[in-house]
């Protein structure tokens, strides 16, 4: 079976253990370089958003996609579906970092690691009394795929109350409620902290508006990790512009990269990441496995 793989880099040693299963692998160091092939007998498509370059016509004989993401949303995904074309995200690769962060983000809020950090730096002995606890906030979880549930597992050892919210019915794990997005505006009243690992879609595209930003404590925690479009930002600017949020932590956002004089640089209880916090010591070692999952699925007979 033919596979492209672009958009990842394979060690030789991967690329063996894939020729192993029976594929033919071609790879492209760049994306971009799509159009410098043909791909119509392309039979598995290994990519990240190679969809920006070429159309899904282009590969005439294409059976599955492997998305390096986790979210789809990249994919043209109504295509795909149309031709019968199976599609895997990525999995739990990115999972355990992107909780890490979120864990990381909460804790410098609440124990003002900025504040320390610029004392420090001003060789400035000085003690901070506005120290919160993580025990007993209660945390409004939006979205629990692999990203979330993670989330949620690492929260739970802090004893925090973990509401979960999303858009179907479903058996959670660590999450002492879990409500549907019908009941967002009230979980959100009640939120010390909200965490955003929602996927984007038509149904959650700015589901974080002016409304249900005024919904929120003026001291609540705002952290992002999934996809910059879930918040409207020019609400959300205008809610800081009045000085609402302990700290907002983004890690994505409506344009990437983010301009360098967008107003969210001006708020110092704001902090940006450049979508990073999927990034890890680990995560090349758990993309690769869940490839060779998929691929042998997919296996030639």
């Amino acid at each position: 079976m033919n596979l492209l793989s672009t958009g990842v880099r394979l060690t030789p040693e991967q690329l063996a253990k894939i020729e192993r299963l029976g594929y033919t692998v071609t790879t492209l160091r760049e994306e971009a370089d799509v159009t410098d092939i043909d791909v119509s007998e392309v039979e598995g498509l290994i990519c990240n958003n190679v969809f920006q370059y070429c159309h899904v016509d282009d590969f005439k004989q294409l059976r599955f996609v492997q998305a390096i993401s986790a979210g789809i949303d990249r994919l043209p995904f109504d295509e795909l579906q149309e031709r019968d074309i199976r599609l895997y995200n990525a999995g739990d690769t990115y999972a355990i970092p992107m909780a890490e962060w979120v864990v990381w983000q909460l804790l410098d809020f609440m124990k003002h690691g900025a504040s320390f950090r610029e004392k420090q730096a001003n060789r400035h002995w000085e003690k901070e009394r506005r120290l919160r606890e993580l025990t007993g906030k209660t945390v409004a979880l939006l979205g629990l795929g692999h990203v979330g549930e993670a989330i949620a597992k690492r929260l739970r050892a802090f004893d925090m109350t973990i509401i979960g919210v999303g858009h179907r019915e479903k058996q959670v794990p660590f999450v002492d409620r879990y409500v549907l997005t019908d009941a967002l505006h009230d979980v959100l009243a009640e939120s010390d902290v909200i965490v955003i690992a929602l996927p984007l879609t038509d149904d959650t595209y700015h589901l974080i508006d002016a409304e249900a930003i005024a919904a929120m404590k003026e001291d609540a925690v705002l952290l992002n990790v999934a996809r910059g479009s879930i918040i409207d930002e020019t609400a959300l600017i205008a809610a800081l512009e009045e000085g609402k949020f302990f700290g907002v932590a983004l890690d994505v956002f409506e344009t990437e990269p983010l301009p360098s004089d967008h107003a969210l640089y001006n708020f110092e209880w704001v902090t940006l990441t450049p979508h990073n916090s999927y990034v890890s010591d680990r995560v090349n070692e758990r993309l690769f496995e869940n490839i060779v999952r998929n691929l042998r699925h997919e296996q030639p007979h």
